[in-house]
């Protein structure tokens, strides 16, 4: 009300500067005139001509004063027209005429005024309506260039930069600045500024979402800010009060993106200002666009670090099973670590004889560096495995990783002080952030790699990717140390009896001479029924195992490379990695059971696959979108124009959805999901559910809510229970290409509520009625059509019906539709 009360009154003052000069010209006319008509009195003209005159004097005198300078020409006109004209004729007649005549005059000022009036009113009118316009059009071709500039944006630094710089344009402001919410939520944390000094900046570079400050305020209430001068800002956050920066109006808008409030933005205007709701609304829209271009490239990143983090594991295992030298695939794997991952990498390995851990490989991207800090290990004393204050010991000993987002200097300090040659060695080297992790075989751990970085803090993908690769490292490590056991020791059969990995010795005859323990587990045969035979009498599945095995002799060791391979055994089916090695008394391969890591990277596989798949068709049609709306060399109709918005705004939330399932399913897997049960009424979630379905579903869908029975209330998670429906209606839709009923059914007794989601589809055979609840499992396309998902929806639904004491099945038969029964206690 303030602001809008403001204008006008400004409005009202500025008119008096405009009637002043307005009455200084109509007061000559209306006087002046009829003052000249009058002049007509000398000569001898008839009645009528001047009291024609008269009448044209009163209209130009409405003209130039409006209603009131009409009428004063009317009292001028009227006295001298009777005194000096009408008097001339008969006594009778004058009054005739005198009336007509005042009547003419004051219907002349009065409809003149009228017409004039209108005619004015119109006028500006059609001048405000232009001034509206212009300021629209306007308003539009800033925000479009915002737009533009945040479309060719690709990193978020990029979309920073837009921001700061079309951004703050747009809105007419002279500095901007945007901050983004911590992992919690709880803290805003500047990560851009434009236009501001940085002595203001660093005192407020993380401040709370709680705290009594403007931007605070727009996150909290996912609503504009809108301060118009410095001085009320002080009066309204007392806080900022000398800690500030000097300055006038300030606008702070909440970035909210599809998933919710990202961040804030902030511009600040070098005068004082007025915020009407033309200028509110472009300041919010420009923060709408900039928090999904924010989000967008957030996505995009992450995307780009998780093919940038399995191009490094591919290129990490193809380099740690290219060759069964230790000492060079471990610095190979050092100094690729050191390029894509860390500043430094070690690896260490137990020296079980003596209980002293033995460094084996340091790497750092310079040369010189690394060669110092290879002569620092040889000079600094041994660490045992018992050592209580070492980390790598500490990791070996107990099997667990350690990870340092931030080292304290307590430690470090601490390293110094035992040992001298650390302290010197510690002025070179600024460790920020540590990750040591294990080398294992099965449960013993014989090794820690450690990464260092000296300029940044490691996040939980460089830990996950850590652990991804020091799992490879410990494979090749034990494959290695395999093969320098068996080269050097061949007699060592008590030593190579309690290894992880099955060894097996063949004589020139194909007999088996040795037959471990750990090759009796991985193949179900016991070494009494192996010993003295060819392995195919015995193990079928051994030709299979042993054919593609490229095996290496003794003098070109290299070419030894592990090829794993599927074989069934009476246990079931598994996965053996085998290594063979020739020397003149014949052949010892090694065996080691990688079915884990197999279905690891069959999962790894599909979830990329199906990821990508999912992912590149919003992708496709929203890049299709905007390509087609950049165009100049085409002129597209607004229908074509919106329709091609509306794609992209579609298929952006369709990437959303997909990611949130893919995160929902992470998050369920790891055990982060929350489940809070409650009292729940089915009736109205199941309507809430079928209302909403209709919206999507097409006509050839009928859908319709059945109840048996009282009210089915269960004990369930309202929220989670919700997104089960959902999905389960989704299906039953999707899986009805040629329509039907799709009905909801809601029945209760002996202490249980169920939810039957019911239709009349292309139903699901008996064989796939389990898999379907898999992660990623999807039919075959030829069972449904062509109708495909991203194989999470009905896993992610059993583990949150789970999660609320229930249970989630299907009965169904092909061709027959299908009926999702979720199970819950009763209230």
């Amino acid at each position: 009300m303030i602001s809008d009360a403001a204008p006008r009154a400004k409005a009202r003052g500025a008119r008096w500067p405009h009637l002043t000069v307005r009455w200084a010209v109509a007061a000559p006319v209306a006087l002046g005139a009829p003052g000249l008509v009058t002049l007509l009195a000398f000569t001898s003209v008839r009645t009528v001509v001047p009291g024609l005159l008269y009448t044209v004097a009163i209209i130009l005198a409405t003209a130039a004063g409006g209603r009131i300078g009409g009428l004063a020409a009317v009292a001028a006109s009227a006295y001298p027209f009777f005194h000096f004209f009408a008097s001339r004729y008969d006594r009778n007649q004058i009054n005739g005429e005198g009336a007509t005549a005042l009547a003419v005059f004051v219907l002349a000022a009065v409809f003149g005024s009228e017409v004039l009036r209108r005619e004015r009113s119109a006028r500006e009118r059609a001048e405000r309506v232009v001034r509206e316009s212009a300021s629209a059009l306007d308003a539009a071709a800033r925000l479009q260039h915002v737009a533009d500039a945040l479309a060719t944006a690709r990193t978020p630094q990029e979309v920073l930069d837009a921001v700061l710089t079309e951004g703050v344009r747009a809105a007419e402001a002279r500095g901007g600045l945007i901050a983004t919410l911590s992992e919690d939520g709880q803290w805003l944390e500047v990560v851009a500024s434009r236009g501001y000094d940085m002595q203001y900046i660093e005192p407020f570079r993380r401040f709370p979402v709680s705290g009594n400050f403007p931007l605070s305020e727009a996150v909290r209430t996912r609503e504009g800010v809108f301060v118009r001068s410095e001085a009320e800002r002080d009066e309204r956050y007392p806080g900022l009060v000398g800690r500030s920066q000097p300055g006038h109006g300030l606008v702070c808008v909440p970035l909210v993106g599809e998933r919710g409030a990202i961040g804030g933005l902030v511009f600040s205007f070098p005068t004082d200002q007025e915020f009407p709701p033309e200028r509110r609304a472009l300041k919010v829209a420009l923060g709408r666009q900039a928090a999904i271009a924010l989000e967008r490239a957030w996505f995009s990143a992450a995307e780009q670090a998780l093919r940038d983090r399995l191009s490094f594991l591919d290129e990490a295992t193809a380099l740690l099973t290219s060759s069964l030298d230790l000492q060079r695939t471990l610095e190979s794997l050092a100094s690729l670590a050191v390029e894509r991952l860390a500043d430094w990498c070690a690896i260490d390995v137990l020296v079980e004889a003596t209980g002293e851990i033995e460094g084996l490989v340091v790497a750092h991207p310079d040369p010189k560096r690394k060669k110092w800090a290879e002569e620092v290990r040889a000079r600094t004393r041994p660490t045992r495995i018992d050592d209580d204050f070492d980390l790598t010991a500490r990791v070996m000993r107990t099997g667990e990783p350690e990870f340092l987002r931030q080292v304290p200097q307590e430690l470090i300090d601490e390293a110094a002080r035992r040992d001298p040659e650390a302290a010197a060695a510690l002025e070179h080297i600024s460790i920020r952030s540590a990750i040591t992790l294990p080398l294992r075989a099965g449960e013993r751990t014989f090794g820690a790699l450690t990464l260092i970085a000296e300029h940044r803090e490691f996040d939980n993908a460089d830990f996950a990717l850590g652990q991804q690769l020091s799992a490879r490292a410990a494979i090749a490590v034990e494959n290695a140390r395999l093969y320098r056991e068996a080269e050097r020791r061949a007699e060592a059969a008590l030593a190579l009896a309690y290894v992880g990995d099955g060894v097996v010795l063949l004589d020139e005859d194909g007999r088996v001479r040795f037959w471990n323990s750990a090759a009796a587990a991985i193949t179900g045969v016991r070494e009494s029924d192996m010993a003295g035979r060819v392995p195919v009498e015995v193990l079928p599945a051994w030709e299979e195992l042993t054919r593609l095995a490229e095996l290496a002799d003794a003098e070109t060791p290299e070419r030894a490379r592990p090829v794993t391979v599927p074989i069934e055994t009476a246990a079931g089916d598994r996965w053996v990695a085998v290594t063979g090695v020739a020397f003149d008394e014949g052949v010892v391969y090694a065996l080691r059971d990688v079915s884990d890591e197999q279905a690891f990277e069959r999962a790894r596989s599909d979830f990329v696959a199906t990821a990508s798949h999912e992912l590149r068709t919003p992708l496709a049609a929203v890049y299709g979108a905007a390509r087609t709306l950049r165009r100049t060399d085409i002129e597209l109709p607004a229908e074509q124009r919106d329709r091609f918005l509306e794609i992209i705004v579609s298929e952006t939330e369709r990437l959303t959805a997909i990611v949130s399932q893919i995160l929902l399913a992470g998050q369920l897997e790891e055990g982060r999901v929350d489940v809070s049960t409650s009292a729940t009424d089915l009736r109205p979630l199941a309507e809430s559910a079928l209302d909403s379905a209709r919206l999507r579903a097409p006509e050839s869908v009928e859908l319709r809510l059945e109840q048996n029975g009282g009210r089915a209330v269960a004990l369930a998670d309202e929220d989670k229970l919700r997104q089960v429906l959902v999905n389960l209606l989704d299906n039953a839709i999707k899986y009805s290409p040629d329509g039907g009923d799709v009905s909801v059914e809601l029945t209760g007794g002996a202490g249980r509520v169920r939810l039957t989601v019911r239709d009349r589809g292309l139903g699901i055979p008996m064989s796939e009625q389990e898999r379907i609840f898999e992660k990623f499992y999807r039919l075959d396309p030829a069972l449904t059509r062509g109708v495909g998902g991203s194989g999470l929806g009905l896993f992610i639904s059993r583990e949150l019906v789970s999660r609320m004491g229930g249970s989630l099945t299907v009965r169904s038969e092909p061709g027959e539709g299908a009926a999702f029964v979720v199970d819950l206690p009763a209230a």
